[in-house]
């Protein structure tokens, strides 16, 4: 009888030594995601690259009209980084549509409801993890520019 509250204790510790590492391992997987890091932290080098301007299309094939300046017609495009309370944004605009070309969550949070366009208007929500409530920004494009909206706190 002796012998057996030894090895009861041992078995429990070695039990809970596994189940704590397995824990462990499954709140880390977590942090990574399904599909990767969705909150991973752009590098300085990334958001230039992303915030410099596209290069211009090249002159569409003559088509017999001209406008009126005799030069062909290239579209115009602008990118810059918004922010709101959930996370901050990169958008652009090409000839008066709106495109989302990247998201980062603020810690806490994430992204859903994702409308990236092109399109007039697009949209995103960014949503606390903890229910602590979220964030809709809404994006169009004014004089060429993005324009931030923020459509409500939910």
């Amino acid at each position: 009888m002796r012998m057996r509250w030894p090895l009861a204790v041992g078995a429990w510790l070695a039990a809970a030594a596994l189940a704590t590492a397995a824990s462990i391992g499954a709140v880390n997987s977590l942090r990574r995601g399904l599909f990767g890091l969705s909150d991973e932290p752009l590098r300085e080098s990334e958001v230039q690259a992303q915030l410099s301007p596209t290069p211009s299309l090249p002159p569409p094939e003559p088509s017999g009209s001209a406008t009126p300046s005799g030069s062909p017609a290239v579209p115009s495009a602008a990118t810059r980084a918004l922010t709101t309370d959930g996370g901050s944004l990169v958008a652009s605009c090409t000839d008066g549509l709106a495109t989302l070309v990247s998201w980062i969550p603020r810690a806490g949070w994430e992204a859903d409801h994702v409308a990236r366009g092109p399109a007039p208007a697009v949209s995103l929500r960014f949503k606390a993890r903890s229910g602590g409530g979220a964030v809709r920004a809404r994006v169009t494009c004014q004089d060429g520019d993005p324009a931030l909206a923020i459509v409500g706190d939910e």
